[in-house]
């Protein structure tokens, strides 16, 4: 189960990324840990929308592509009620268990179990239930299991997690390498280990100028108000695009984007991550 991208988005700006571009719409996580090759499972709808359950209930917490964590860590779910229209009657029995697997994606032994009782439901009252990895380094699946008040079973599912060593590498992707006048230049940062990283919607555009890089204040988006992004190991965060003007002229560019380390033990740490690119003369 993989966080999947998490963005807060305090502001819409100018400059975020158009969801027109495919670029922008990323089917598979920037590295998946081997989480790829484990069996199948049924995971819980990205949607938050239950088969067996009203349209107003959502299940939040599914990851697009899997968990990854370099500490001990948990896999769990939320639910709630969308439309605040007063409290839905379930009477779900929902448990959870945690295993860690061995070869093949076979469960070696359980390691934790939860159970959570959900009568009503309600926008003020969001239930939520977990479970926990060990320390040790693997992989791991949680599985979910939901019965009515008589203890019919309603559904079950399962979520991958892998315990890693803590790393960090980071990248700046861009769409493409070289760009007419007019055209609009796609980024976005890839977390590549295992580490968190944050980052908002700021960075510069840079051209070479006799050598030297130096800033292209007239290529740089202002934001007034800048949304904040999270990137869990191995995701994608959030696109950025800077619009070429029809004039720019040709030349080596590059674009600079701080983002930040979160460390769990000691001080987070900076870095700039760099994408260079090419602007030809219009054909």
């Amino acid at each position: 189960m993989l966080l999947a991208l998490c963005v807060l988005t305090l502001a819409a700006s100018a400059v975020s990324a158009s969801a027109a571009s495919g670029f922008c719409a990323p089917k598979q996580p920037a590295r998946d840990f081997g989480l790829s090759r484990l069996p199948p499972v049924r995971e819980v709808p990205f949607d938050g929308q239950l088969p067996f359950s009203r349209p107003n209930v959502n299940i939040y917490g599914s990851d697009r592509f899997g968990r990854v964590l370099n500490a001990r860590g948990s896999v769990g779910y939320g639910f709630s009620e969308e439309n605040y229209e007063g409290t839905v009657r379930l009477d779900w029995t929902v448990t959870m268990q945690m295993w860690l697997l061995g070869g093949h994606g076979r469960p070696l032994r359980e390691v934790d179990d939860e159970t959570l009782y959900i009568g009503e439901l309600s926008a003020a009252d969001q239930p939520h239930i977990a479970v926990e990895t060990l320390g040790r380094r693997g992989f791991y699946r949680a599985d979910i299991q939901f019965a009515d008040k008589d203890g019919k079973p309603l559904g079950a599912y399962s979520a991958y997690a892998k315990v890693v060593r803590p790393f960090w590498k980071a990248r700046l992707k861009i769409d493409r390498r070289a760009y007419e006048p007019g055209q609009t230049v796609h980024s976005w940062p890839e977390n590549l280990g295992t580490r968190t990283m944050t980052y908002g919607e700021s960075f510069e555009v840079q051209r070479m100028q006799d050598g030297d890089w130096v800033d292209a204040p007239e290529l740089t988006p202002n934001g007034w108000l800048l949304w904040l992004g999270v990137a869990a190991p191995g995701l994608s965060g959030q696109c950025s695009s800077v619009a070429l003007p029809k004039d720019v002229a040709p030349g080596h560019y590059r674009i600079v984007k701080p983002v930040t380390e979160l460390v769990t033990r000691g001080r987070d740490r900076p870095h700039r991550l760099v994408a260079p690119f090419r602007v030809t003369a219009p054909t």
